[in-house]
C-alpha cells in the first residue's frame, strides 16, 4: 500500500509539473506550444467487470462478446486504497484477478494521430483492443504469453498519477470508426495481498510532430539543432535535415532529437527539419520547423566540459532544464545526456533538489550553480563526484 506520505509527494510534483508545462508553453511562441492529447476515458468511468474465480469466456476480450450478465461498477475497481469506487471486497483471500470492459465510439478515425492507455495498478494488468493486445505490465511477464484466471502478477505499487503505454501499430490497425472495445484484465501478487488497484485512461493526439526548434552556435564550430517531442520514444520513420534548402544529413536514430551541423560556413543559416511518422504523417505539411542563426567569422579554440544546469543538452539554461530533471526522475521522461550537467547544486547525485535549485535561480534571484557555471563549458572540479562521465554535445 502506498504511504500517505509517498502519495502527498507524487500530488506535489504532479502539480509542480503541471505548473512549470504551463508556464514553458506560455513562454514559447503559439506555433511552438506542445501539443496537448485528449482524453476520452477517465477515471470513475463505467465498466462491466467480471470477478476472476474461474476463467472468463476465451472471447471476453472481443467485441462480439455478449457480457450483459457481468457486473456493472465504476473505476477504480479494488480494495484496500482511497483510490477505489468499485470496492471488490470479496477478492482478498478468495481470487486474483478482475476482468474489465468498456465500449469505446470512434466518430473520426482521421483525428487520431496517436493513441496511449494509462494505468494505475497494483499490481499487474493486460489490456486489449477489439481482442489485440495492445499493452501490459512488466509484472505480468513478455507480451503476447496468456495469463490464467489465477496468474499471479509481480509486485507492483500503484501511484496517484497514470503510467502511460504507447499502442503498438498492430493496435492502431484494429482501431475503427463506430464501437471499439477495451478489454483489460488486472492481477494481484498474492490472495494476502493488502490492496489491489485496476484504473484505465486512454488519451489520443491527434498532432505527434515535434513542437519546437532551436539553433545554437557552438563553440568548436558549427551548429547545434534541438527539437522537442510530444512522445518519447517518438513514433517517427525519419528525419531529414536542411541547411538553407539543401539536404545535410539525418540524426543518429529516428528517434534522436538532436543534430549537429560542424561543417557549417560563416553567414546566415536557415535549418529545417522534415519528419514523417511512422503513419506516414508528414510533420513539414503538419507543423513545420526552422530556425535561423548568423555565424560570424572564425570560431575560439573548441571548449570541452559541460555547462552546469544544461540538463537537456540545448546549449543554453532556462526552464525547460527543470521540467527535464523532474520528468526524467518521476515521469520516465528522456535521460540526460551529460549527468554532471543535471547536477545542478553540484553534490553529486541527481533528485529533486537540482531541479528546485536551478528554478530558485532562474526565478527567485537564488545562488547560481557551481562551476563551471552556466554560461561556459568546462570540467566538473568536484573530485569525489561519482557520475558518469560526460558525453556532452553543446560545448
Amino acid at each position: 500500500m502506498t504511504s500517505k506520505t509517498t502519495t502527498g509527494r507524487w500530488l506535489m510534483l504532479s502539480a509542480l509539473l503541471g505548473c512549470l508545462q504551463l508556464a514553458g508553453t506560455d513562454l514559447l511562441k503559439a506555433q511552438d506550444k506542445l501539443p496537448e492529447p485528449v482524453l476520452f476515458l477517465d477515471e470513475g468511468e463505467e465498466y462491466t467487470y467480471f470477478r476472476g474465480t474461474e476463467e472468463p469466456p476465451v472471447d471476453w476480450n472481443t467485441l462480439e462478446f455478449d457480457d450483459f450478465d457481468w457486473e456493472v461498477g465504476n473505476s477504480g475497481f479494488g480494495y484496500g486504497d482511497v483510490d477505489d469506487n468499485t470496492i471488490i471486497d470479496d477478492m482478498q483471500n478468495s481470487y486474483l484477478s478482475i476482468y474489465i470492459r468498456k465500449f469505446i465510439n470512434i466518430d473520426d478515425l482521421g483525428a487520431i494521430n496517436f493513441i496511449q492507455l494509462g494505468m494505475r495498478y497494483d499490481d499487474g494488468f493486460i489490456a486489449y483492443l477489439n481482442g489485440v493486445e495492445i499493452a501490459r505490465s512488466l509484472s505480468m511477464g513478455p507480451a503476447g504469453i496468456p495469463a490464467n484466471f489465477d496468474t499471479p502478477a509481480s509486485d507492483h505499487e500503484s501511484t496517484p498519477t497514470p503510467e502511460w503505454f504507447n499502442f503498438s501499430l498492430d493496435a492502431l490497425d484494429v482501431l475503427q470508426e463506430g464501437e471499439n472495445i477495451l478489454a483489460i484484465e488486472g492481477h494481484n501478487t498474492n490472495l494476502t495481498s493488502s490492496d489491489f488497484t485496476l484504473i484505465p485512461y486512454l488519451r489520443y493526439y491527434d498532432n505527434v510532430c515535434p513542437y519546437r526548434m532551436t539553433c545554437t552556435e557552438r563553440n568548436s564550430g558549427g551548429v547545434r539543432l534541438v527539437w522537442y517531442n510530444v512522445i518519447t520514444p517518438p513514433p517517427y520513420e525519419s528525419i531529414d535535415v536542411y541547411r538553407n534548402g539543401e539536404f545535410l544529413g539525418n540524426p543518429s536514430t529516428p528517434r534522436s532529437r538532436i543534430f549537429t551541423d560542424r561543417e557549417a560556413p560563416p553567414g546566415e543559416h536557415v535549418y529545417e527539419i522534415s519528419v514523417t511518422t511512422l503513419d506516414g504523417t508528414n510533420c513539414s505539411e503538419v507543423n513545420p520547423l526552422s530556425c535561423t542563426i548568423v555565424l560570424e567569422g572564425e570560431k575560439i579554440p573548441p571548449a570541452t566540459g559541460f555547462r552546469r544546469g544544461d540538463a537537456d543538452d540545448s546549449g543554453v539554461v532556462n526552464l525547460t532544464d527543470g521540467i527535464f530533471i523532474l520528468s526524467w526522475l518521476f515521469r520516465g521522461g528522456g535521460s540526460p545526456t551529460c549527468q554532471d550537467s543535471s547536477d545542478a547544486d553540484d553534490n553529486g547525485a541527481i533528485n529533486l533538489t537540482d531541479a528546485i535549485f536551478l528554478l530558485v535561480h532562474l526565478f527567485r534571484t537564488g545562488p547560481a550553480p557551481p562551476a563551471p557555471g552556466m554560461q561556459n563549458c568546462g570540467a566538473d572540479g568536484t573530485s569525489d563526484d561519482t557520475l558518469a562521465d560526460c558525453d556532452y554535445n553543446s560545448c
